[in-house]
Order: structure tokens, then C-alpha cells, then sequence
């Protein structure tokens, strides 16, 4: 991984290009999620985390409590070779 102003600067030779750069990173949570590297996104409180941590906390705690309430109804051997899948699935590009 590398941020987009190292990205900028390795590829432009200037800082200037940092936000092309993030743009061709796919560095947002949306674009994660669609490249199917994360399993998931957990929505912040209006202004932000940081504004209300306590209630940021309580979504994290449901959403980890729900995932593992739907994960302890899967077999093992199930969850490993999903895992395995889903990480060897990653950088492969598949081209229409």
C-alpha cells in the first residue's frame, strides 16, 4: 500500500497529482467494497466518528456481534476455504 502523495510523487515526480493519484489508488471505502476487498461498510454518525464516539461504538459493537452470531452458524471447514477464496481472489483482474 502507498499513500497517494508517495504514489504522486513516484509516478509525476511532484505532489501536485495526489488527488489523480487517490482516484487511481481506489483508496475510498466504496471502491474497497466493490473490488470486494472489504466485507462491508459500518456508517459513521452524522458529523463524523470522532463526534460521537460513544455512539460509533455501539454501531461497531452490533455490527461485530451480528457478524459473529451468522459466523458461528458456519462450519469451520466452510469459513476457511471462503477466506482462503476471498484472499487468493484479491489483485486478480478479470477483464470483460
Amino acid at each position: 500500500m502507498i499513500s497517494p502523495e508517495s504514489c504522486s510523487s513516484i509516478l509525476w515526480r511532484s505532489w501536485d497529482y495526489k488527488e489523480r493519484a487517490a482516484e487511481c489508488l481506489k483508496l475510498t471505502s466504496d471502491d474497497m467494497f466493490k473490488n470486494k476487498l472489504i466485507d462491508g461498510i459500518i456508517k459513521e454518525p452524522l458529523g463524523g466518528a470522532h463526534q460521537n464516539p460513544e455512539q460509533m461504538a455501539g454501531t461497531i459493537k452490533k455490527q461485530i456481534l451480528d457478524d459473529l452470531k451468522t459466523l458461528t452458524k458456519e462450519k469451520t471447514e466452510k469459513m476457511i476455504a471462503t477466506r482462503i477464496d476471498k484472499f487468493c481472489a484479491m489483485g486478480v483482474v478479470v477483464e470483460a
